[in-house]
């Protein structure tokens, strides 16, 4: 399925688009399994182990200091050289999409039942 994917980027974009302008699940909660830090834009947070957190997709994929319009759906966002940087951005609850812990559903075609279910099961963490 990737092979097919990388000749049709629009497509791949409009995917990427849908799952950010509406994420299949918008909130997740994880215990921290190590000590690290977070930085956002103006400062970073220390996270200690076993401390329980909690995100909401839509704040950092809605980020307006990253997207361009963020509440528009623009289907060639993710398209061309400065799309595909924006990728780093978008992070699932399995890690950024330019992983391959995110990238497994779109590589192997995996379900969106199953990603669902692989998103509650994993975390940033």
């Amino acid at each position: 399925m990737m092979g097919a994917m990388k000749c049709m980027p629009l497509m791949k974009s409009v995917v990427y688009e849908a799952l950010i302008i509406e994420p299949p699940i918008a909130s997740q909660y994880a215990k921290a399994k190590r000590d690290f830090v977070v930085e956002s834009h103006d400062t970073t947070f220390r996270i200690k182990e076993s401390e329980i957190l909690f995100g909401f997709q839509p704040f950092p994929t809605k980020d307006p200091r990253i997207f361009h319009r963020p509440e528009e759906f623009l289907p060639d966002k993710f398209v061309g050289e400065n799309g595909e940087k924006l990728l780093k951005h978008v992070v699932w609850s399995n890690g950024p999409g330019t992983e391959r812990s995110a990238m497994v559903v779109l590589d192997e075609g995996v379900g969106w039942g199953k990603m669902i279910s692989l998103s509650w099961g994993r975390t940033l963490i």
